[in-house]
C-alpha cells in the first residue's frame, strides 16, 4: 500500500498543476477576447499577447468577471471568431475529427495568386492535418504536439499548402484530442512572427 501513495500523490500534484494552467490559459483567453472586442478592426494578436503576458507576470492570474463572462459566452455557444477557424484532431493519428464551418474555405482554398500543379488537399473528417500545410509548417506543428504542454509554443506560424496563407496556430490539448485555433496573420506581423515563433 505504501508504494501506491507516492504515485497517487504525484498524480494529484500533476492534476493540480494542470488545473492551474487551465485557469491561467482561460484568463489569458478571456483577456484576449476582451481586447479583440474593444479594438474593432485594428486587433493585433501578437502585441495583445505580449501586453497580457506582461500584465499577468506582474500579478497572479485570478478568476474574475471577465473570465466568467467569457466562459459563460463559450458555454452558450455564441462565441464565434469571425477572423479564424478551428480543427479538432485525434491526438494519436493527427487526423481531423471535427472542424469549424469556415475551416475548409480558410485552410484549403486555392489562391489565384499562387499557381500550383497537382491535387489540392481536401479538408474533411479523417484528413491528416499534415497534408494541409507546407512541410516546414507540418513539422513545426508535429514538434509542438510532441510537448507535454502543447501551449508552451503558442502561437506557431504555419502556412497553408494550397494558398501559402500564413496563420497563427494556437494549440490546446483536451482529453484524447487536440484543438487548434487558426488565426490569419496580418502582413505587417509576419517579419516579427517569423523571428520569434516556432
Amino acid at each position: 500500500m505504501s508504494s501506491s501513495r507516492p504515485s497517487q500523490s504525484s498524480s494529484n500534484s500533476v492534476r493540480s498543476r494542470h488545473s492551474a494552467r487551465v485557469i491561467a490559459q482561460t484568463t489569458v483567453d478571456a483577456m484576449l477576447h476582451a481586447n479583440f472586442e474593444e479594438s474593432g478592426s485594428s486587433f493585433n494578436y501578437a502585441s495583445s499577447v505580449r501586453d497580457i503576458c506582461t500584465s499577468i507576470d506582474d500579478k497572479q492570474p485570478k478568476s474574475d468577471k471577465v473570465t466568467s463572462a467569457y466562459l459563460h459566452h463559450i458555454q452558450k455557444g455564441k462565441l464565434i471568431q469571425p477572423f479564424g477557424c478551428l480543427l479538432a484532431l485525434d491526438e494519436k493519428t493527427f487526423k481531423v475529427i471535427a472542424y469549424s464551418e469556415n475551416a475548409p474555405e480558410m485552410l484549403t482554398m486555392v489562391s489565384h495568386a499562387v499557381p500550383s500543379v497537382g491535387d489540392h488537399p481536401v479538408l474533411s473528417i479523417g484528413t491528416d492535418v499534415r497534408t494541409i500545410f507546407t512541410a516546414p509548417s507540418a513539422n513545426a506543428l508535429l514538434m509542438a504536439l510532441g510537448f507535454g504542454d502543447v501551449s508552451v509554443l503558442n502561437p506557431i506560424l504555419v502556412h497553408c499548402k494550397t494558398s501559402g496563407k500564413p496563420f497563427y496556430a494556437i494549440i490546446h490539448r483536451v482529453t484524447g484530442s487536440l484543438i487548434i485555433d487558426f488565426e490569419p496573420v496580418k502582413p505587417y506581423e509576419i517579419p516579427m512572427t517569423a523571428a520569434g515563433a516556432l
